[in-house]
């Protein structure tokens, strides 16, 4: 069931990337308990197996050098204190890959799930975290309920695998007693590995639950709401003003790199009015003409002032213009159905060209091919 917000709206929509990383940023990621417990005891017990011979040697010497006395020894106080400070040293120095398996498996357990993260302000102090009725909501609400059932059921699972390990090893714990110092630490590293995995296996069966219940109960508390959803989306992407004097920027820009091949295209085709399309081409380099800009109205109107500033002939063939205009992109070859009109039209311009050497004015093309899948009358 989705939850809701203070004002009754529903949390239907999942967290987007930036909810989740400004979660993440506070402290706030799914943790699992149960899993770093699992992996500690696990790890532990391995840990046990694959040192338990060198822990066995150490200990066995340590307690044949430091714990053994003569009279003389005995009764002086600061030999006694020598012996006992060499004796913790030792043990600690014998006991350090144990301790240091320990260590790197108690932080591997919390990024196993999660990941890295250290935060500061998770630390900092908050008032709100003494407020009783917030307290009370967290302990008698849903996620208290699991917490509760789920620290139960891991309690009995756990003693369970304890009264099943100790039924398993009893007559081994007892034969302890009567056992040599080497053989009965061997013993005992022994009986601690098969403990621990049992332990172990039992808590893998709360980690199964748990993991899952994590990352669901944290998705669903990271949960937004459609407005918060559109309030976001505003954020990042600015006001619909904002983003309408971007486009506009870029519409201007765009165009004003286009305005600026005008003067070198080699004719500009009109409706006479409504469309505006100029072309270049250049034989030696293109293997068809090339509409360089075009445009409706205003934009229209401002290609034929550019053209008839720099002398760039305009030749009036609206269904033409309307074909090139609706049919090619921007700096695009012109389509292969209107090789003949263009040709036609560049034809014309040659003759234009010429006949300002000449004197002859020749006639403009009248009734270019068009092929009708390409007309938009």
């Amino acid at each position: 069931m989705a939850a809701e917000t203070e004002s009754g709206e529903e949390r239907s929509e999942q967290a987007t990337a930036k909810r989740l990383q400004e979660a993440r940023d506070k402290g706030d990621i799914a943790r699992s308990r149960e899993l770093a417990s699992m992996l500690l005891m696990i790890g532990g017990g391995i840990a046990i197996y694959q040192l338990g011979g060198q822990l066995n040697r150490g200990l066995v010497g340590l307690m044949r050098h430091y714990f053994v006395f003569d009279r003389v020894t005995v009764g002086e106080t600061v030999e006694l204190h020598l012996a006992f400070t060499k004796a913790i040293v030792a043990t600690l120095v014998d006991l350090a890959p144990l301790l240091g398996a320990l260590a790197a498996l108690s932080l591997i357990g919390p990024l196993a799930l999660g990941g890295w993260l250290f935060n500061l302000g998770s630390c900092a102090f908050k008032f709100e975290r003494l407020d009783p009725i917030a307290g009370l909501g967290r302990v008698f609400g849903i996620h208290g309920l699991v917490e509760v059932v789920k620290a139960v059921a891991k309690f009995a699972i756990v003693v369970v695998c304890a009264v099943i390990a100790m039924k398993i090893e009893y007559r081994q714990v007892v034969a302890l007693g009567d056992s040599a110092l080497e053989p009965g630490l061997a013993a005992t590293a022994a009986i601690c590995f098969k403990s621990f995995m049992i332990v172990g296996g039992g808590l893998v069966i709360v980690t199964l639950f748990d993991v899952p219940y994590q990352l669901w109960e944290h998705a669903r508390k990271l949960r937004m709401t459609r407005q918060e959803l559109k309030d976001e989306l505003r954020e990042s992407e600015g006001s619909p003003e904002l983003r309408g004097r971007i486009r506009q920027m870029q519409q201007e820009l765009s165009n004003r790199r286009m305005m600026e091949k005008v003067p070198k295209a080699d004719v500009v085709i009109t409706n006479p009015e409504h469309y505006a399309v100029a072309l270049r081409f250049d034989p030696e380099t293109m293997s068809a003409p090339v509409v360089v800009a075009k445009g409706a109205d205003r934009v229209a109107l401002r290609i034929r002032e550019i053209a008839k500033e720099n002398r760039v002939p305009m030749l009036e063939a609206p269904p033409l213009a309307r074909s090139l205009y609706h049919t090619t992109k921007l700096d695009k070859e012109i389509p292969s159905g209107l090789y003949l009109a263009v040709a036609q039209v560049l034809a014309y311009v040659f003759q234009l060209k010429r006949a300002a050497r000449d004197g002859l004015r020749p006639m403009p093309p009248a009734n270019l091919p068009i092929p009708s899948e390409l007309r938009y009358d």
